[in-house]
C-alpha cells in the first residue's frame, strides 16, 4: 500500500519525462498523497480493533494506486500514439 502510493507520487514527479501531460502528473501526485494520508487512518482502524468502516479506509488507500496506474498506462499509450502519428521532423545541416 505504501509502495504503490509512493510510486504514484514518483510517476507524477517524473511524468513529463515519460510522456504524461501536466494534468496527469498533478493528478498522480495528488492521488498518491491522498493514499498516503489515508494509510495511517486505515492502520489505526486495524490495530485498535474498532473495525469501524474499515472497507472505506482500505479503499481510500488502494483506489489511488489503481487510478494512478490507469493514468500512467493511458498517458504513455497516448504519448506513443502521438509519436506514431506525428514523427519528428529531420534536422537539416
Amino acid at each position: 500500500m505504501l509502495a504503490g502510493n509512493i510510486m504514484a507520487i514518483a510517476v507524477g514527479a517524473g511524468g513529463t519525462r515519460i510522456g504524461l501531460t501536466r494534468g496527469r502528473s498533478t493528478a498522480s501526485i495528488a492521488l498518491g498523497t491522498a493514499g498516503l494520508i489515508a494509510f495511517p487512518l486505515f492502520m489505526a482502524d486495524v490495530f485498535t480493533g474498532w473495525m469501524w468502516n474499515i472497507g472505506l479506509f482500505e479503499r481510500a488507500v488502494i483506489y489511488p494506486i489503481m487510478i494512478g496506474h490507469a493514468l500512467l498506462g493511458s498517458g504513455v499509450a497516448a504519448a506513443q500514439r502521438h509519436r506514431a502519428t506525428h514523427p519528428p521532423t529531420p534536422l537539416t545541416a
